[in-house]
């Protein structure tokens, strides 16, 4: 079997794909793979509702990283609203975080 799914590969390629794309609503971007199913899981959580740029650019960065994939690998592209201090909920491999102030409560 390739070695695309492996935890190297994921993060390489969504890093590589988010240059240039990351806003600051944006906390957290994280990356798994399922090969049995051949589906890429990507997760964007944002600090409130995106804009409707923040998500086009996240969008954009998912479709750079399925062209990393041959067919018939699929993509689950899921946006999630998950807003500062609350906790996030990332997927296997974290690729971005953002930087925040720690709780000091």
């Amino acid at each position: 079997m390739s070695d695309i799914a492996t935890r190297q590969m994921l993060l390489l390629s969504l890093q590589r794909a988010l240059l240039g794309e990351v806003h600051p609503v944006l906390r957290q971007a994280s990356i798994e793979a399922d090969p049995t199913s051949q589906v890429v899981r990507l997760r964007f959580e944002y600090d409130g509702n995106p804009s409707d740029a923040a998500r086009e650019s996240c969008s954009s960065a998912a479709t750079e990283v399925i062209a990393d994939f041959p067919t018939p690998w699929q993509l689950d592209e899921q946006h999630l609203s998950a807003p500062a201090p609350g906790p996030l909920s990332p997927l296997g491999f974290v690729a971005y975080r953002r930087a925040e102030a720690q709780d000091a409560a």
